[in-house]
C-alpha cells in the first residue's frame, strides 16, 4: 500500500470488541452502590430459564416474534430503501462461514420470486481471532465512500483465505484510490463507524459471525436457505397484513422493529464498567503530562510488572507522537497483589515525583519491561540523580 499502515495495530486495540462475555448498561446504582434494575423496555432480561420473550405490546400490536431492533444508520445497503424484508448481517471478511452464508443471501436476492422485496444490510464485526479483519473492515468503509463498496465486498469475499496483500490488490481491482484509502485507514477516518457497529453488537451479546437480523428477527450462522426462505415468506406475509393496514412500504422495517429489543442482559450478570457510560475519574496529584486543558484526557490505572500495560504503554507513546499536546495523560497506581516489583516499583517512583522526574522513572521501567529487579530500579534511580 502507498503509505504505512503501522497505526492498524492501533486500530485493533482502540476499537475492538473483546467477544467475552460482558454485559450491558444495567440502570443506576443507589447510594450504597447496588444496581437497580433497569426499567429500560428496550433491554431484553434473559432470567434464570434462559429464556426471552418478545414484547407483550409488540404481539399485541400484531407483529410476531421475538425481534431486535438494529439501526441501519448510514451502513452499506443493496436492495429498496422500502422492502419488505430487511436482512441485516454482522460480518467478518476473514470469516469462512460469512462466506458461506453470503452465497446463499446471494442466490435469495436472484430469485424471482422476491423481486425488489429484500434489502440486504452489512454491519462490521470483525472478531479479535482473525487477524486481517479489522483492516479490511476499515478498507471497506474507505470503499464505501468511494461508492465502490460492493464490489470490494463481493471480490474480497469471494477470493479465499485474506492478508493484507490481497486486502490492498482487491481494493486495486475494485477501482479505488490507493492513496486515499491508506491516508483514511492511517487516520482511522472510519473509525467511529465501526465501532459503532461494534457496540451494537457487544450489546446484543454477539460473540461469532454471521449473525442474521431479518426484519429484527435474529437467526445465527451459516443456515441452509430453505431456513431463510421460511422467516422470509413469514415476514413477507406479515408485512403484507401491514400494508392492508396502513403502514407505508419506507415504514415496514422500522415499524416492525420499533418494539424489538437494543440490548441483551441475563440476569446472572455481575455489574460491569460500561463503555457507555462517563466515569468521572478524580485526578487529584496523580502524575499527569500534557497540557492540563487537552481536549482529551487518559487516565491509565497500571502496574510497572504488568506484561500488557507495558503494552498500553507503548501504545500511549504512539498516542502521544500521534497527537502531541492534544491528550493529557495521568498515572494511576494499581499494583495487583501478585506484582511485588510492581508495588515496589509504585513506591520507588514517589521518590521520583518528589524530584520532579515521575515520568523519567515511569519511561524508565517501561523500557526494562516487566522482569525488572529491585537492582534495575535502583540502577534507574542512580541514573535520574
Amino acid at each position: 500500500m502507498p503509505r504505512s499502515l503501522r497505526f492498524v495495530t492501533l486500530a485493533l486495540l482502540a476499537l475492538a470488541c473483546h467477544r467475552s462475555p460482558s454485559t450491558l448498561p444495567e440502570g443506576e446504582t443507589d447510594e450504597a452502590g447496588e444496581a437497580r434494575e433497569s426499567d429500560d423496555r428496550s433491554i431484553g432480561i434473559v432470567g434464570e430459564d434462559g429464556q426471552l420473550q418478545p414484547d407483550p405490546e409488540q404481539v399485541a400490536a400484531g407483529v410476531p416474534h421475538l425481534r431486535f431492533h438494529v439501526a441501519l444508520d448510514d451502513s452499506p445497503s443493496r436492495g429498496p430503501a422500502d422492502a419488505a424484508v430487511t436482512i441485516v448481517m454482522f460480518s467478518d471478511f476473514e470469516c469462512p462461514y460469512c462466506v458461506d452464508a453470503l452465497a446463499t443471501i446471494a442466490e435469495l436476492e436472484l430469485e424471482l420470486e422476491y423481486p425488489g422485496e429484500i434489502r440486504f444490510v452489512y454491519k462490521a464485526l470483525p472478531l479479535d481471532t482473525h487477524p486481517n479483519a479489522m483492516l479490511a473492515a476499515l478498507v471497506g468503509h474507505s470503499a464505501q465512500h468511494q461508492g465502490k463498496f460492493w464490489p470490494f465486498h463481493d471480490r474480497l469475499f469471494g477470493g479465499g483465505e485474506i492478508d493484507e496483500q490481497m486486502i490492498v490488490a482487491v481494493a486495486g481491482e475494485s477501482g479505488l484510490d490507493l492513496q486515499r484509502v491508506a491516508r483514511e485507514v492511517e487516520d482511522l477516518t472510519y473509525g467511529p463507524e465501526i465501532r459503532r457497529d461494534l457496540r451494537t453488537a457487544k450489546r446484543l451479546q454477539l460473540r461469532s459471525t454471521p449473525v442474521f437480523f431479518i426484519n429484527g428477527r435474529m437467526l445465527p450462522g451459516a443456515r441452509p436457505k430453505h431456513i431463510f426462505r421460511q422467516i422470509i415468506d413469514q415476514e413477507l406475509d406479515l408485512t403484507k397484513r401491514l400494508r392492508a393496514k396502513g403502514v407505508p412500504d419506507g415504514q415496514l422495517y422500522a415499524h416492525v422493529t420499533k418494539w424489538g429489543y437494543t440490548a441483551i442482559q441475563f440476569t446472572e450478570d455481575r455489574l460491569e464498567l460500561d463503555e457507555d457510560t462517563v466515569y468521572p475519574v478524580p485526578i487529584g496529584d496523580s502524575p499527569t503530562r500534557g497540557p492540563a486543558d487537552a481536549p482529551i484526557t487518559i487516565v491509565a490505572f497500571s502496574d510497572f510488572q504488568c506484561g500488557f500495560c507495558t503494552r498500553g504503554d507503548a501504545t500511549m507513546r504512539e498516542l502521544k507522537a500521534r497527537y502531541g499536546e492534544q491528550i493529557r495523560f495521568v498515572f494511576k497506581h494499581f499494583p495487583l497483589p501478585g506484582h511485588p516489583r510492581g508495588a515496589l516499583a509504585s513506591r520507588a517512583s514517589f521518590a521520583a515525583m518528589q524530584v520532579g522526574k515521575f515520568w523519567e522513572f515511569h519511561d524508565a521501567v517501561f523500557d526494562v519491561g516487566p522482569g525488572f529487579t529491585a537492582d534495575d530500579l535502583l540502577a534507574i534511580g542512580d541514573s535520574l540523580g
